[in-house]
Order: C-alpha cells, then sequence, then structure tokens
C-alpha cells in the first residue's frame, strides 16, 4: 500500500490541488491583515523659501519606503502612486533635517488603519549651496560631414544667448554652452530646433548638469546658410628691394590656394586672392623674413575663409649673390663689324669676365652659354679700347671685364705682277 501511495503521480496531484484549494478557502474565509510597503518618491514644496534666500537645495535622498497594513487579498490593488510622500522646505532648520510627510492621494478601503503609515526614513537630509544665474553666450558646434564644395555661412540663433541658473559648485563647471547642428550633406540653406549643451574648459561636454541647473529656454532655433566653395591661388604682393649684392627669389608656402566661400555671383568674379600687406615688404633685407598672415583680412567682401586655412606662414626667400670669373682669349671671339681692309690685334691673350648670380645658377653657366662679341664696328688704324659684349640671362648680372686694346692696321697690298705684251716692241721702240 506505501509503495502504491509513493509512486503513484495522478495522485500526487490531486493531492496538491486539494491543499490549494484549503489554502484559498482559509484565505477568503479569514483574509488576514499582513504588512506591506512600497517605494515612493520624494517631493519638495514651498522651494521659494530657499530661493528667496538666494539658496538653491539637493535632497541627498530622494526616496522613502512607505509601509502600512493591508488584508492578503488587497494587497495587490496597492500602488506606490495612491501615496504623495514630501518635505516642506518651510520647515528647514540649521540642522538640514526636514520630516517626511506621507498622504493618500484617494481614500483607499483596503488599507486599514491609515494613520498606520510611515515612511522610513522618517527625516530627509537638505544640503544647500549658494543660488547663482549667469548668462552665457551660445556657441555653433557643426557635426557630419559637409559635402565637398560647400562650407557653412552664417548661422542665426534664436535666442542667442541663455540665462542658466543653480548651484554655484555647478554652475563653476560649465565654461560654455552650445549648440550641435549636423550638417551632414547639406548643400543647401536649412533650418531646425535643438537642445543647449554644456561644455567644460576642456570642450568636454557635462551631461549630468543639466539635472542639476535650469535654463531659461527649452530648445534653440536655428538658421544656416550653406554657401558654395572655391580654391582661390594665393597671390603675395611683395615689395622693396633687397640689400646691394643680395636677390629675393620668391615666396615659399606651403598654402599655395585655399577654399573661399561665398555666394555663387561673387566666386564667379574670382580666381585668385592677392594678399597686399605691409608685412611682404623686403626693403633692405639680407636674409629670409618669415611673415605671418591672417588671410580673412584680405578676403572679398560677402566671402569668408575656413578656420584651419585662415593663418597662415609664409617665407620671403633673400639669397646673397655670389660671382665666377671666366678666361675669354680675344682672338678667338667673334668679332662684330670688322673690315678686310684692316688687320686686328690684341694687347692681351686673354681677358676675364665676371659674371654674380646665385651660386646654384652660376654652377650651370658654361662660356658659350655668355655669347662673347667683340664690337669692332667703324674702328679705324689705330689702337682703341677693346668692347666685349656678352648675352647675360636673365638672373645674371656682368661684373668687370678685364680692359683691353685693339689695335688696327691697314692689310698690306702685295705688288701686281707684270704680264707679258702680246706684240713685242720693233727696234728703237720703248715699251710704255
Amino acid at each position: 500500500m506505501k509503495e502504491k501511495l509513493l509512486n503513484n503521480l495522478g495522485l500526487k496531484v490531486a493531492s496538491l490541488a486539494l491543499a490549494f484549494a484549503v489554502w484559498m478557502a482559509v484565505v477568503n474565509i479569514s483574509n488576514p491583515v499582513i504588512n506591506d510597503s512600497q517605494p515612493v518618491n520624494v517631493d519638495v514644496r514651498n522651494e521659494e523659501v530657499l530661493k528667496n534666500s538666494n539658496l538653491t537645495y539637493e535632497l541627498v535622498k530622494d526616496t522613502v519606503t512607505v509601509s502600512y497594513q493591508v488584508r492578503t487579498r488587497d494587497r495587490s490593488l496597492i500602488r506606490a502612486s495612491d501615496f504623495h510622500a514630501y518635505v516642506d522646505l518651510k520647515d528647514f532648520n540649521v540642522t538640514g533635517a526636514i520630516p517626511v510627510t506621507v498622504e493618500i492621494n484617494r481614500d483607499k478601503e483596503n488599507l486599514v488603519k491609515s494613520d498606520a503609515i510611515t515612511a522610513r526614513p522618517m527625516v530627509i537630509r537638505v544640503d544647500t549651496e549658494e543660488l547663482q544665474s549667469k548668462v552665457f553666450d551660445l556657441a555653433v558646434h557643426t557635426t557630419g560631414q559637409k559635402p565637398d564644395g560647400y562650407d557653412i555661412g552664417m548661422v542665426s540663433l534664436s535666442p542667442d544667448s541663455v540665462t542658466v541658473e543653480g548651484p554655484e559648485s555647478a554652475i563653476g563647471q560649465i565654461n560654455k554652452i552650445g549648440v550641435e547642428i549636423n550638417v551632414e550633406n547639406q548643400t543647401a540653406d536649412f533650418s531646425g530646433s535643438t537642445v543647449p549643451v554644456f561644455y567644460d574648459a576642456n570642450g568636454n561636454k557635462l551631461p549630468d548638469i543639466g539635472n542639476k541647473v535650469s535654463v531659461n529656454t527649452e530648445g534653440v532655433d536655428y538658421n544656416v546658410s550653406v554657401l558654395k566653395a572655391k580654391n582661390l591661388t594665393l597671390n603675395f604682393e611683395v615689395f622693396g628691394q633687397v640689400e646691394k649684392g643680395y636677390r629675393f627669389t620668391g615666396v615659399e608656402s606651403e598654402v599655395k590656394s585655399v577654399p573661399v566661400v561665398g555666394t555663387k555671383s561673387v566666386l564667379a568674379t574670382l580666381s585668385s586672392l592677392s594678399v597686399v600687406s605691409d608685412k611682404l615688404s623686403i626693403e633692405d633685407a639680407t636674409e629670409d623674413k618669415v611673415v605671418e598672415l591672417d588671410l580673412s583680412q584680405y578676403l572679398p567682401p560677402n566671402t569668408s575663409i575656413r578656420d584651419q586655412y585662415k593663418n597662415i606662414t609664409v617665407t620671403l626667400k633673400v639669397e646673397p649673390l655670389t660671382s665666377r670669373t671666366f678666361t675669354l682669349d680675344p682672338g678667338d671671339l667673334a668679332q662684330k663689324g670688322a673690315s678686310a681692309d684692316y688687320e686686328y690685334s690684341f694687347d692681351k691673350d686673354s681677358v676675364d669676365v665676371t659674371i654674380r648670380g646665385l651660386t646654384e645658377d652660376l654652377d650651370t653657366l658654361e662660356v658659350q652659354d655668355l655669347k662673347a662679341v667683340i664690337e669692332l664696328t667703324n674702328q679705324g688704324p689705330g689702337t682703341h679700347p677693346g668692347v666685349l659684349k656678352l648675352e647675360v640671362a636673365g638672373g645674371f648680372e656682368l661684373a668687370s671685364v678685364t680692359p683691353f686694346n685693339v689695335t688696327v692696321t691697314v692689310r698690306s697690298q702685295e705688288p701686281e705682277s707684270e704680264e707679258p705684251s702680246d706684240e713685242s716692241s720693233g727696234p728703237g721702240e720703248e715699251t710704255q
């Protein structure tokens, strides 16, 4: 019999069902009173009491456990929203401890004793701090990738500043307040609305500050103009004369062109950006001159430039001139204006020609590049100062030529040979 009872599953299930039925019958008949509780948020009343004293506050704990008695069958009918827990700042004292009051939002027949309702903890500490109000101008931060060939123009905000109020310690963490505008794929003017964002001194967002301070606006409206961008070649207008013996060799800059933004009609008239500045003077310079330029100062009206291209560094290159001497043989040089009736001789076997220029240019210069010619036009018999003409290419200067003389003499005539007469002279006749 024992084994039959232990191994009979149906009998076990029937026993469990019978036990549950008996329990339900007992509960329904007796419906005993039990203790229960709910976590309830704590509200604050009469906040103006502290605000009028220029104080702000923070609850050390913002929830309490409300305990009450209820009959077993009614337990599921009780909600946290049936209770209202609060502290009244009129009761604020130097200790900062304020008693918690719990009220029932509406009559609850399910609660056994409404006067037996308690809160734990029974008091909540309120920390106070000086209240500060500060005005911040709104900064604009763009997010997303701007389309190639476009840039953001003027951004108007409404409002363009906000007033923030809160604990002095919280306000002190705020370095600036801005709005973030997504410019992804924007090729035309657009508008929208967003909320202010708090930043610290390092530009990091302060996501939790919004729970500690209040802002006098819930949203900020914005209007954004989108402008066309065009690359303009930089044209540096350098002026002045370097010191004698030196040469200005050009402007050296890593930035050759910059994207300038503006309306389509304005950009259509532009191909380069002229930079005219007193800083670009090379007067009496004997070495390179490094110049810092703010390109925004030289933009045409109704145009702008991205911040990363605004400030550039250029170098005005100045190099010293050096000399190189070439030795020429006057007798081997071409002669201009020479006459066949004269002979020309020179008092020197060699003439030194000194050319001045940049070292790297002089290194590539050859004698034949000078195209040296001796000028003999209209020189008659006698001794004359030699005139040497050179075709010096751009970038070179003729520094000096060794003086020499040219002696011009009449070319000697050879005697004519006598030819025999065709007819012999008769006797006694003289040859004429």
